[in-house]
């Protein structure tokens, strides 16, 4: 898809929905996919409750997370695991262990944006 491919303003329920690997729970769409050229990728994200993102890391992709709705905890690196609510800016560079869990009756929704474009590998089971 080139930029003239790319309809300017579509309704999120009309992108394709999909699960990523390593994820439980989890419907992603992609709002900037990479095909289009613009050299990040971002996706908004519905986690159900309960649903969890298992300890997987991106090789050469940092991963900007901002969560807004929900709570959910949050395991990164090394760094012991904290709970996170709606607002929070999650900043993860490439090759990092991450973790994450829905732990709200509700579900948590994310946009998720991903420097470069995630590649044929983009997630590594860690």
């Amino acid at each position: 898809m080139n930029v003239k491919q790319l309809d300017y303003v579509v309704n999120l329920d009309a992108l394709d929905a999909y699960s990523p690997p390593l994820h439980d729970g989890t419907v992603n769409r992609r709002l900037v996919p990479a095909s289009v050229g613009a050299g990040i990728e971002i996706v908004h994200g519905t986690i159900e409750p309960g649903g969890i993102g298992q300890r997987h890391k991106h090789l050469t992709e940092w991963q900007i997370m901002l969560l807004i709705e929900g709570e959910g905890f949050l395991d990164i690196g090394d760094e012991p695991r904290q709970t996170i609510a709606a607002g929070a800016v999650v900043r993860i560079p490439p090759n990092t262990p991450h973790y994450f869990e829905v732990t709200e009756h509700a579900a948590a929704k994310v946009i998720v944006v991903y420097s470069p474009p995630l590649g044929p590998n983009g997630f590594v089971a860690a």
